[in-house]
């Protein structure tokens, strides 16, 4: 049987007789050396018992008319003493006789001499993008190390492309596989039953020559002969939409030459460990790509004439190819053919996804979702649509515990879904879902039952509220609190320190914005957008977030005033306040503390009157106006010293000697201001250091001893850095670089202002000008007398 593969050892010739014949001989010569090695002859009947098959099914094997089972052979050959590589060489043979035998030859074949080539590859997409860096790793695939064939895993989530890729490098790639290319979709997910992996080799083996009657009914046999007949030929495997590792194990090649492909939307871990593939895990485009996937679907000319709509539905669709393509598909089939009618549709949509919806579920984007979802164990399942309350970008494993309501972060349960690739570890300990995957993790929760989504949302904005608080705490340590450091009553990031709050508050700001405005927008929840616009005020200034800062603080004013709250609302207000005359709106500032002020005299808040004198302070200081910021520097001062408060009073030190200062009177506000440290400095309040020492810098200045300010400015300088507070980092070098030009150093001057100069540019600060401006007139000074530069 000339048409049969020839594997390692095989004889030119050797038809399926002849190698039975061979098998006995070798068997025979097995029976030959254990009857040496016991000295006697081989009791047959004891032999075939131990078996447990017949005598004479036993001297059928030994004479090759009959070919024993895959499990009796290998116990025949143990109990013959046939171990190690001679019992590997028999058992191939063993199976290249059972090969031999299955295989009969058609006409076809009979004339040409050769195997029928399988062609099995289904079309690819007509529209492939990107995905440059995966194909290249596929194309090292079929030159796999060891002599062993090649096998990769393209994993991902429900419609990112892992099919597209898989057929496009499969078609691309024919000609390296000359013995032809196998392909089967195993059904993983969806509404049709998973497919058996004895039904993908019957069609496989099918393929390759054996007639139906011939397949083995036994997956493992099944999956034997898939080998055997591989060993030698170059065949690609596309084995497409699988479930699991032990749907796709018995259909993988184990010769050199051959390569499986594998896709699949679960992490297939086992045949990353055990069988040494080549994982491949696929996201979303990137923006470029999946602008280019539109405009080759519905033409440059239409993209031309809607660009920002073509932007913006690139975002709409989270850079999903099968959104993007449902999205082309649905554009192009429109009356008008609009992108921008789609976009708008889109913003309007009580459940996008229906517009993604078509009547083949295999490209119905909710049908697609719905199929890794209903394979979620009920624990993970709940997580996910939980996951529908955040409205942040991410989220880490311990908000997730705070979400679900337990204590330590549900690792196992987030696992579970990244294997499903619903949700990405994009760091580690922090997890993220496409847009479209959230819109439907929202509908699940929609659909369901009401408690779930409000008891889901309370408990995430509660841990956030706990942990911002927490975080706040370490931010600035000295401020007194009634109850001591905030606890957390669920999970805890580890916040010990200040730096790992402000890492905390940087990593979460973007959860944290939408959280305030989510809570601003919940009748009952309202509470929550003060409480954490609160927590979330110190780091927002000090890291110069103007914009975000006023945006948190109008947010909370609106919930306090839906929620009939007027002590926060007087509150929110102050602190919007505060942020706009940040942003260069003192006429608005003035407005809400004037009606905060009166606000507080009526809720009989004295330490909220308090903090507005100090906030209009800051206002008229800001339009440079110090006498009609010193008569509410004074009076937040009297209101201190009535109530004894040590930061109080050091707070309203602070004011009044900020403005003897700018009105001249320096030695006053030296006087002031040295009160003042040493209230702070008892205290360990660092914050209020750093503002005063700018201060007296400045006084040290207005009396002609720079060399003193210089001191003063880089102490300041120090704990600005420490504390992370740029807007006064910025400005502690700029008076750096006034004192240093002072004492006639101008290189060293132009250097920090230049450093000043590139922080304010980066919070996009107008207090950027003043500072050109210096750079812009700056010119090399004399030095001056040593006895100068050493002034106290």
């Amino acid at each position: 049987m000339n048409d049969i593969p020839r594997p390692p050892g095989r004889k030119p010739g050797e038809n399926a007789d002849a190698l039975a014949q061979r098998l006995a001989v070798e068997l025979t010569r097995a029976v030959v050396r254990a009857e040496k090695a016991l000295g006697g002859t081989l009791d047959r009947r004891e032999l075939a018992r131990r078996l447990s098959v017949s005598p004479s099914s036993l001297y059928a094997y030994l004479n090759g008319t009959t070919l024993p089972a895959t499990g009796v052979f290998d116990a025949l050959l143990a109990a013959l003493g046939v171990v190690g590589p001679e019992a590997g060489r028999l058992a191939t043979l063993r199976d290249e006789v059972d090969a031999a035998r299955r295989l009969r030859p058609t006409a076809a074949r009979r004339s040409s001499g050769t195997l029928a080539v399988p062609r099995q590859l289904p079309l690819s997409h007509p529209v492939f993008v990107a995905r440059d860096a995966e194909l290249g790793r596929l194309d090292a695939v079929r030159n796999p190390s060891g002599g062993r064939a090649g096998v990769a895993v393209v994993e991902g989530t429900a419609g990112v492309g892992k099919t597209a890729l898989a057929l496009h490098w499969a078609h691309r790639t024919q000609g390296h596989f000359p013995d032809g290319q196998l392909y089967v979709n195993l059904r993983g997910f969806g509404d049709e039953a998973v497919m058996d992996p004895g039904e993908a080799l019957h069609g496989f083996l099918q393929a390759l020559g054996v007639t139906p009657g011939a397949v083995p009914t036994d997956t493992a046999v099944a999956s034997g002969l898939l080998r055997t007949l591989l060993v030698g030929r170059r065949v690609l495997l596309v084995l497409d939409n699988a479930r699991s590792t032990d749907q796709v194990r018995p259909l993988l090649p184990t010769d050199a030459g051959s390569v499986a492909v594998v896709t699949s939307r679960n992490r297939l871990d086992g045949l990353v460990i055990r069988e040494g593939a080549l994982r491949i895990a696929l996201d979303v485009l990137p923006r470029y790509a999946a602008r280019t996937l539109l405009e080759r679907q519905m033409g440059a000319e239409r993209l031309a004439l809607e660009p920002r709509e073509t932007d913006e539905l690139v975002d709409l669709c989270a850079r999903l190819p099968l959104a993007l393509s449902v999205a082309a598909a649905r554009t192009a089939a429109a009356p008008a053919g609009s992108i921008g009618a789609l976009v708008r549709e889109l913003r309007r949509a009580r459940a996008p996804l229906d517009l993604f919806g078509v009547q083949d579920a295999d490209v119905d984007l909710r049908s697609v979702f719905h199929g890794s979802y209903t394979l979620l164990p009920a624990p993970a399942a709940r997580l996910f649509r939980l996951l529908g309350c955040h409205p942040g970008p991410e989220i880490d494993a311990t908000a997730c515990a705070g979400l679900i309501g337990d204590t330590e972060p549900p690792l196992a349960l987030l696992d579970t879904l990244t294997a499903a690739h619903l949700v990405r570890q994009h760091t580690p300990g922090r997890y993220t879902l496409h847009d479209l995957l959230r819109l439907y993790a929202v509908e699940l929760l929609d659909g369901g039952s009401p408690q779930e989504r409000r008891d889901g949302t309370e408990r995430l904005l509660r841990h956030y509220l706990d942990t911002a608080r927490l975080a706040d705490h370490h931010l600035e340590p000295w401020r007194p609190t009634s109850d001591g450091a905030p606890t957390l009553t669920g999970a805890q990031p580890p916040i010990t320190d200040h730096g790992a709050a402000t890492d905390w508050f940087e990593s979460e700001l973007s959860s944290l914005q939408a959280l305030i405005a989510q809570a601003a927008a919940t009748p009952g929840l309202e509470p929550y957008a003060w409480r954490l616009a609160d927590a979330c005020a110190l780091h927002l200034r000090r890291s110069g977030r103007r914009t975000q800062r006023a945006a948190v603080h109008a947010l909370a004013r609106d919930a306090a005033s839906r929620a009939g709250d007027r002590a926060a609302h007087a509150t929110a207000t102050r602190r919007l306040a505060d942020a706009l005359s940040r942003l260069g709106r003192p006429k608005d500032a003035l407005d809400l503390l004037y009606e905060t002020l009166r606000a507080c005299r009526s809720l009989g808040d004295a330490e909220g009157v308090r903090e507005v004198r100090l906030s209009l302070v800051r206002v008229y200081a800001s339009c440079n106006d110090p006498r009609r910021a010193m008569p509410h520097a004074r009076l937040a001062l009297a209101m201190a010293e009535r109530t004894g408060d040590p930061v109080a009073r050091a707070d309203g030190l602070t004011s009044v000697a900020q403005q003897w200062e700018r009105l001249g009177e320096h030695t006053v506000a030296l006087d002031h201001a040295r009160r003042a440290l040493d209230l702070y400095v008892q205290l360990g309040h660092l914050d209020g250091q750093a503002g005063i020492l700018i201060g007296m810098g400045r006084a040290e200045q207005g009396l002609g001893r720079p060399a003193a300010a210089i001191g003063h400015y880089e102490v300041s300088l120090d704990l600005d850095r420490a504390l992370g507070d740029r807007f006064r980092e910025a400005h502690a070098l700029e008076h750096l670089g006034d004192a240093h030009a002072a004492l006639g150093r101008g290189e060293d001057a132009r250097a920090l202002w230049e450093e000043s100069l590139a922080l304010f540019e980066d919070l996009h600060h107008p207090d950027a000008e003043p500072v050109r401006a210096k750079l812009r007139t700056a010119q090399d000074y004399p030095p001056v007398p040593a006895s100068s530069q050493l002034s106290p």
